[in-house]
């Protein structure tokens, strides 16, 4: 029994040997590279309506003015005049209002420099409602850090919760403008280029 047993001893430690013996083993490093597209996403509105907040009717009392009149109904005298008037609540007297749109653009994307520029053209500055005018000017981008025509932004990747989000800023002239209601026409155009 003990030689049957050293046997079987023998036999289990000559397969272990061999088949240790005629494994073989090696390894490679494989490098891997990926090559990334320059690529942008813009988004935007197609289109805005600035609903402006409606100011209260005003009475406004020029005070007192004494007029000559004849037995034929004829008057003269002091009469309101268009330059002296009292002020109202709201003046658009040879001033253009400065209208920040906030969050109107996103950019994501991959460039070189991991930057985009972001410029604004304008097609179209005139806004009518028949003869009646609105008038566009100095349309700027911005991103809370810097404004102008044209600037330079970070993409932050492709992902949307990282995606730079920015501003057009304008001056809206309504020296022309003699009705109320929809005045249409105006655009302006956001061009998004990798760096």
């Amino acid at each position: 029994m003990t030689r049957i047993k050293n046997i079987i001893i023998a036999i289990a430690l000559l397969a272990g040997f061999s088949s240790q013996a005629l494994a073989a083993s090696t390894s490679g490093v494989t490098n891997v590279a990926v090559s990334v597209p320059e690529f942008i996403i813009l988004h935007y509105y197609s289109g805005i309506t600035l609903n402006f907040d409606t100011p209260a009717a005003e009475a406004i009392d020029e005070g007192n003015s004494g007029v000559e009149a004849d037995w034929n109904g004829s008057t003269s005298g002091n009469g309101l005049d268009a330059g002296s008037l009292m002020n109202a609540s709201l003046e658009l007297d040879g001033t253009k209002t400065n209208v920040k749109l906030n969050n109107v653009w996103a950019v994501r994307g991959f460039s070189k420099s991991g930057d985009a520029k972001i410029e604004v053209t304008v097609p179209s500055g005139t806004l009518q409602n028949g003869s009646s005018e609105i008038t566009m000017s100095d349309v700027k981008v911005s991103d809370d850090a810097q404004s102008g025509k044209s600037i330079t932004t970070k993409l932050n990747g492709i992902s949307k919760g990282r995606a730079t989000t920015g501003n057009i800023e304008m001056d809206l002239d309504f020296s022309n403008t003699t009705l109320s209601g929809s005045h249409t026409g105006g655009q302006c155009t956001i061009t998004a280029t990798t760096l």
